[in-house]
């Protein structure tokens, strides 16, 4: 089974590691798969773009990225379990559906917030949003 793992650097997306870790061989990740795949939000408006160099700017969401994956490879890596990982910068729920999709993903891993329905309705869920489009099962780890 190939499953894509979204990290995002935060407590919840290490756990949804934790827990493929846990059950590694329920998922076939050991040898068969594991896609780990940071999405950085891209945040940095057009009008400030304009004024720094795209190497600043490229370098900035490299250390980001860096910073977001670190305790999910150190787990993984730990846990002797292989992966590939995949960085990249967009709309974070389009661009976790297009790498599902690019992947071949027969599921898609993720850590729930947690936020209320309220909270989802009015800030807008990324694993809401991956929930109502992907084609594939999708897990939510909270």
């Amino acid at each position: 089974m190939k499953v894509l793992a979204s990290i995002d650097g935060s407590k919840h997306s290490v756990k949804a590691v934790d827990y493929l870790i846990k059950n590694a061989d329920m998922f076939s990740a050991k040898g068969s798969g594991l896609v780990l795949l940071h999405v950085e939000a891209d945040v940095i408006p057009p009008e400030v773009t304009q004024y720094i160099p795209k190497k600043t700017i490229n370098e900035w969401y490299a250390d980001q990225g860096k910073k977001a994956v670190k305790a999910a490879i150190a787990k993984l890596d730990k846990a002797k379990i292989p992966y590939k990982l995949i960085q990249k910068i967009g709309p974070v729920a389009d661009t976790i559906l297009e790498e599902a999709k690019t992947s071949k993903s027969d599921m898609i891993v993720m850590g729930s917030h947690g936020h209320g329905s309220l909270m989802s309705l009015v800030m807008g869920s990324i694993t809401t949003q991956v929930l109502s489009q992907a084609k594939q099962p999708v897990l939510i780890i909270k």
